[in-house]
């Protein structure tokens, strides 16, 4: 339902919408579940570009690691530094905007988990409960 013209993006401190963090592992779950069900309203062009992401990165850690065991080493680590490099600026570009740059000096750190964000959620696209938001 959202086009150009009824809505806008605002990137400002003051347009955060802050929520309750889920205090136990199986509530915090049970919201990724929930939020993977909402994927099939999005536009095909924003699902495809946001499973790029998560393909991205998901496999980008274990292809630096068996690229740097088994084929150049250098190569793969400047390819790594390319995008690390493009990342920080892209990063801090928006954490400064969100007043957020306190957050900047974990983006690696943020990097690394959601290499293992993905093993743990990525079955909740076939669990994921079917509930009708309409």
């Amino acid at each position: 339902m959202a086009t150009g013209s009824n809505t806008a993006v605002l990137m400002d401190h003051d347009a955060h919408t802050l929520s309750d963090p889920k205090t136990t592992w199986g509530e915090w779950m049970t919201q990724k579940y929930r939020h993977y069900t909402t994927g099939k309203y999005y536009k095909p062009i924003h699902q495809f570009l946001l499973g790029l992401y998560s393909f991205s990165l998901f496999f980008v850690y274990p292809l630096l690691a068996i690229s740097i065991i088994f084929f150049n080493w250098q190569l793969a680590l400047g390819v790594y530094a390319i995008r690390f490099l493009l990342q920080a600026i892209i990063l801090y570009k928006g954490m400064a905007k969100l007043n957020e740059k306190d957050l900047y000096p974990w983006f690696l750190f943020f990097d690394i988990w959601m290499f293992f964000y993905y093993l743990f959620t990525v079955p909740a696209i076939w669990k994921a409960p079917r509930k009708n938001w309409d």
